[in-house]
């Protein structure tokens, strides 16, 4: 049996449960990832620079790696697993793409050419799918907070030894919408140093989507596992205790404030949730942070999160194709 390994932009785990050392990787960037859209050139430069990150770690690690660009016809998932199984090609390993799109061409193709698929659960959220099935079955209606509520209680997060919430309250949400104070001074952000990924992805970027909106020379965000790390760090350091009673202050000419901006390296693998949760809770005892922002960050995290994933499973394509409000116009141009 020949056997390999799919990875795609979102999933640079640090331990990916889809890879061996006898099977060879394809990192890939997939069409769905770079072409589908007319993009903003940082999300391109990210996906860029992170997977060519990753790539030198993979082979730091001595595994074997095929690297597939977008200018590559077999970006496209579906060509890739046609010539594979040109090739012999039985079995492909991958993670849970957790993309209705990306994962509906993946085993179609497979099916299509007889290609065996070996799919893993992803690092990159506490649940999967079948671990809250109870929770939401025969429910007509979604409600974040009481999922919210049913997370912590299951993982033990931030509660009395009464499985009650420390504070005497599951949310804190409306403490956390102060007004932001004239005379307050922003934390400045430490940005990571521009490594030869981020250079290269920006060349590589400005060459390939001449047309893509956006300016690339303003890129602040970290590519490797080191980088998101200190950037983590940062914001427990500098910007988490007053989190909460600025969570939904808005500042003109501001566009962080005390958040932490780790979306996109949360969102491509660079960091998982529970790393984030264990490092916030370990923070907030070293740092004596204020149960408002512990609670509001960790409610990101474990309740929003999750949530959403969860019903872009059940009821994303439903709501992709449905237009509840009953729009008509299109978004305006100054938008974009």
């Amino acid at each position: 049996m020949k056997s390999v390994s799919f990875v795609f932009p979102h999933q640079l785990f640090s331990d990916n449960p889809s890879i061996k050392k006898d099977r060879k990787i394809y990192l890939i960037e997939e069409l769905l990832f770079f072409r589908q859209y007319n993009f903003h050139r940082q999300k391109l430069v990210l996906h860029r620079a992170s997977l060519k990150a990753y790539e030198a770690y993979l082979l730091s690690k001595k595994y074997k790696i095929n690297y597939i660009e977008t200018t590559d016809n077999i970006a496209d998932i579906r060509l890739l697993i046609r010539q594979l199984a040109s090739q012999s090609v039985t079995e492909i390993h991958y993670t849970d793409t957790v993309d209705n799109w990306l994962e509906k061409r993946i085993t179609d193709s497979a099916s299509k050419y007889q290609v065996r698929l070996v799919k893993y659960p992803s690092p990159n959220f506490l649940n999967q799918p079948a671990d809250v099935e109870q929770f939401f079955a025969n429910k007509k209606n979604y409600f974040q907070t009481d999922f919210y509520i049913d997370q912590r209680k299951k993982r033990k997060l931030l509660l009395e030894k009464d499985n009650k919430p420390i504070g005497g309250k599951w949310t804190f949400d409306a403490e956390n919408r102060q007004k932001f104070p004239k005379n307050e001074t922003v934390p400045l952000l430490k940005r990571p140093d521009e490594n030869k990924y981020v250079e290269e992805a920006k060349t590589y970027i400005a060459r390939q989507f001449t047309n893509n909106y956006g300016s690339i020379e303003d890129f602040i965000y970290p590519v490797t596992f080191t980088d998101t790390g200190n950037w983590l760090n940062d914001f427990l350091e500098n910007r988490f205790s007053k989190f909460g009673i600025y969570e939904d202050a808005m500042v003109q000419n501001e566009n962080i404030l005390y958040h932490s901006v780790l979306t996109p390296m949360l969102n491509i693998g660079l960091i998982n949730p529970q790393q984030v949760i264990d490092k916030a809770v370990q923070a907030a005892i070293d740092h004596e942070i204020p149960l408002n922002s512990l609670e509001g960050f960790i409610r990101q995290i474990t309740g929003w999160r999750e949530f959403i994933r969860i019903l872009y499973e059940k009821e994303g394509s439903r709501q992709r194709t449905t237009n509840y409000w009953k729009f008509t116009r299109k978004i305006p141009p100054c938008f974009w």
